[in-house]
């Protein structure tokens, strides 16, 4: 899976899911611990391009329940702190792998 793509200044970060480097599901059924660590990969995508989160202009993630939205918004602000990019959150009916609830990706304008 190609996990990132630059295209001059912009990086494309694919989505980004709760699996830790063995493909093992971190977080089962806690929605702050999956958003972290999908936020953690995402991080080792931007650094590995040169960049880091403080380059995301834009964000978009999917939940598959509308009403951790709250934790899953707490994560992310708890992770993120003051940034602000540009963010759209879809409730969808389910993701690639059993046991995911989020999953988050973004673009980036790199340094």
């Amino acid at each position: 899976f190609v996990q990132g793509k630059k295209i001059g200044p912009l990086i494309y970060v694919s989505g980004q899911v709760a699996l830790d480097r063995n493909g093992n599901v971190v977080g089962a059924g806690d929605i702050g611990a999956q958003t972290r660590q999908a936020l953690e990969n995402m991080q080792t995508v931007l650094e590995a391009a040169g960049a880091s989160l403080n380059n995301i202009v834009k964000m978009n993630s999917y939940i598959t329940d509308a009403s951790v939205y709250r934790d899953f918004s707490a994560a992310r602000t708890q992770f993120l702190g003051g940034l602000r990019p540009a963010s759209t959150v879809v409730v969808v009916a389910a993701l690639a792998f059993e046991g995911l609830m989020v999953e988050i990706e973004a673009i980036a304008l790199k340094p």
